[in-house]
């Protein structure tokens, strides 16, 4: 059995301490203020929120680009000769990440380096590489945990719940008149994320402290979810005192690994403080 190494994106979510742990290696997207590009995770989330509110213009999200990919992976082949990599890239239908890594590997012509669309975004992410991670420990080869993660990749479950529509407004997600009618009504609209698309489904009326608890419970039942992983996603400005209710709830309904990520800068441009996400997988 040789080395099995696991790379993906920084839109991934996973904090960096739990993807040490993993043994996962990540590559930083971008988040662009005005003219200034930034690495994702090099500054405070807070920093996004801070210049919406100063110039009422959000900041723009980027790619990795395939120079990045190449030098990224020509660096970890360095230090590992003999591993086989898998990367787990942010799902192709919302960025040029994937296409990006393919462009970059065709040009690497390293066949011991796979490719996978994780079809998901943040959390999904997350849920995706957790399994991963598990899958390369006791595999032969590369190839194996590929084979296996696609159909854990089928099996996952993920929305979110944005407590306002305002970044989505910001950002040419919603319109004008969508955005002030959820405002008034104080709505929240339901994301899944189906097929790696991100796709906007039933709303929610209160304010988040309320409406969290019954997305959770709605979305554990709809999905018949397996009890053996489940993600909880945030993003800065989510009531951690809910947070830890509702990871004592999901305890409560027998799922015996709980983790929590916080979004990062890319999927926080987008989903705003004080979201919620939820990603689990189907059982069988």
């Amino acid at each position: 059995m040789g080395q099995i190494i696991l790379t993906t994106e920084s839109g991934t979510d996973l904090l960096p301490e739990h993807a040490r742990k993993l043994g996962i290696h990540v590559i930083p997207m971008h988040v662009v203020f005005g003219g200034e590009s930034r690495e994702d995770g090099s500054f405070p989330v807070t920093e996004v929120f801070d210049y919406y509110k100063r110039t009422r213009s959000l900041p723009t999200t980027s790619a990795v680009n395939p120079q990045e990919y190449i030098e990224f992976f020509t660096e970890l082949r360095r230090t590992h000769r003999d591993a086989e990599i898998i990367h787990i890239a942010y799902t192709a239908l919302a960025s040029s990440t994937c296409q990006n890594a393919a462009i970059a590997l065709e040009e690497l012509g390293d066949e011991r380096i796979f490719l996978v669309d994780s079809r998901n975004v943040s959390g999904g992410i997350s849920l995706i590489c957790e399994k991963a991670a598990e899958l390369a420990a006791k595999a032969q080869d590369a190839a194996e945990v590929v084979k296996e993660l696609e159909s854990w990749i089928l099996r996952a479950r993920v929305s979110f719940l944005p407590n306002t529509l305002e970044y989505l407004k910001a950002g040419g997600r919603v319109s004008n008149a969508a955005y002030l009618g959820a405002s008034l009504l104080k709505l929240k609209p339901l994301i899944n994320i189906e097929e790696g698309r991100l796709v906007a489904a039933k709303k929610y009326r209160g304010v988040m402290g309320h409406v969290a608890f019954l997305y959770f419970e709605e979305f554990v039942e709809k999905n018949h979810l397996d009890r053996e992983l489940l993600y909880l996603f945030y993003t800065e400005g989510f009531s951690m005192e809910r947070m830890d209710e509702l990871k004592k709830r999901a305890a409560e309904l027998g799922f015996q690994k709980v983790l929590l990520t916080r979004c990062g800068c890319v999927i926080s441009c987008h989903g705003g403080a004080g979201a919620l996400g939820v990603a689990g997988f189907a059982a069988e």
